[in-house]
């Protein structure tokens, strides 16, 4: 346990949180791009790291899928299928194409869509940016599995 700024600014040191570099003009103190992940630095059981890691990957694609979503719900009004691309998901959603692809990764992997090319079911990781597929949504699945907040205005 740090008792003194020193022994805590030692132990940032120890666990990547923090780096330092001599200077001519003195000590220059700096934050790593990517901080160390908490199984990293602490011994963790294998549940507790399973659902560490499962959060993580919530907060990286929740955003994603949510605007995947919101693009086919509320631009599109909930269609039972599209065809698209990669590349036409992202302009419509603003999104890079590869993050439309964790996000339909993400909904296939849920049970809320399929993504297919003729009849075949393929994986959304290895589809090209440009090729066209099928997307294939479960609304039912997705509705009785995600939860949805919704704000009603004063009059409500």
């Amino acid at each position: 346990m740090p008792s003194t700024v020193r022994d805590l600014s030692e132990l940032y040191l120890t666990w990547g949180l923090a780096r330092r570099a001599e200077t001519p003009d003195g000590t220059r103190w700096s934050m790593p791009a990517a901080l160390p992940l908490p199984g990293d630095l602490l011994p963790l059981d294998a549940d507790l790291a399973k659902r560490l890691d499962r959060i993580r990957w919530t907060l990286r694609t929740g955003p994603l899928v949510d605007g995947l979503i919101n693009h086919l719900v509320d631009d599109l009004g909930e269609p039972q299928e599209i065809l698209t691309s990669l590349d036409r998901l992202a302009a419509a959603t603003s999104q890079d194409a590869d993050d439309v692809r964790i996000a339909l990764a993400e909904l296939v992997q849920s049970g809320d869509a399929q993504v297919q090319r003729g009849q075949e079911s393929v994986d959304a990781e290895r589809l090209e940016v440009h090729q066209r597929f099928r997307l294939v949504m479960n609304w039912d699945h997705f509705h009785e599995h995600r939860v949805h907040l919704s704000i009603k205005g004063d009059d409500a």
